[in-house]
């Protein structure tokens, strides 16, 4: 198993309330998992948490059970964590390293710290490239990239390390929705050839739900304490009800929500505009 988390709790170092949690959550080799909710509501302390954060840069009492990779969350060394963990935060230039000269030299800077050999190196640098389109960024200081094109260039680094787990904490924000959908769909190819597990973290509906079956929904609430909950589990028919007043959708989805709550909408949650448009079609387009 991947993650196992059972009544899992996070208590900042110096806070009273619980800041994540309770959460119970398996995830095995493969799969994919998206993680919903609003500002506020923990998603990236979750993702922190599950990267091995917890003792080197984030401080608390963490309670319950809570294992990745058979290896419990408290007090790791997340140098040693990174080997099998990657995680990618929304904000691509902090997470490039800063002392390489290219996006080839940055790519292989995980890769030539794990101590591989010359050629192993150049294999995963080649296929990195090859899998986020950075062919055309190789040569470019990092220093130089737009915003998207340092994403790409973070996943790119991220997947050199041929991670068991990759955590994407709203890792597609400075790119294209075609751009995200693209890298989306490699990584689905990604995960099946390598069986990595995913997960996203998002605060909006699209494009994650055409990718992910598994998905945890987190509360923002509105005082500190109410924060951090898990509210939902599971399938997105399962979820989705309760989501809608938490994260971002457009407003067609949000209709669809509000014909659920009249009994009116009987149909699986679409996942993309063409289900969308088919499943209005289906269910009140009239012919004369």
């Amino acid at each position: 198993m991947v993650v196992n988390l059972q009544q899992m709790q996070f208590i900042p170092q110096g806070a009273q309330h619980s800041l994540l949690g309770p959460i119970d959550l398996q995830l095995n080799a493969g799969q994919w998992l998206c993680v919903l909710g609003g500002n506020g509501s923990g998603k990236s302390t979750l993702a922190q948490l599950l990267a091995g954060w917890h003792g080197d840069l984030l401080h608390g009492e963490l309670t319950g059970i809570a294992n990745v990779l058979q290896q419990p969350l408290v007090n790791n060394a997340l140098v040693q964590a990174s080997v099998t963990r990657q995680l990618i935060q929304q904000s691509p230039q902090l997470q490039l390293s800063g002392c390489t000269f290219t996006v080839e030299q940055e790519i292989a800077f995980g890769p030539e710290n794990l101590g591989l050999s010359p050629d192993e190196i150049a294999q995963r640098i080649e296929h990195a490239i090859a899998f986020t389109f950075c062919e055309p960024l190789r040569h470019r200081h990092p220093a130089t990239l737009s915003g998207g094109e340092a994403q790409r260039v973070v996943l790119a680094s991220a997947l050199a390390m041929r991670p068991k787990l990759l955590l994407l904490d709203e890792a597609f924000s400075r790119l294209t929705p075609s751009a995200t959908q693209r890298l989306l769909s490699q990584l689905k190819h990604y995960s099946i050839h390598t069986n990595c597990c995913i997960i996203l973290f998002e605060r909006n509906l699209l494009p994650a739900i055409n990718y992910c079956e598994d998905y945890l929904l987190l509360s923002s609430g509105k005082a500190f304490s109410e924060a951090g909950r898990m509210l939902s589990s599971g399938s997105l028919n399962t979820i989705f009800p309760s989501s809608i007043a938490t994260i971002n959708m457009p407003d067609a989805w949000r209709a669809i929500g509000e014909l659920i709550n009249l009994g009116e909408w009987q149909s699986s949650i679409p996942r993309d505009e063409t289900q969308l448009i088919d499943a209005f079609k289906v269910l009140y387009a009239t012919t004369q």
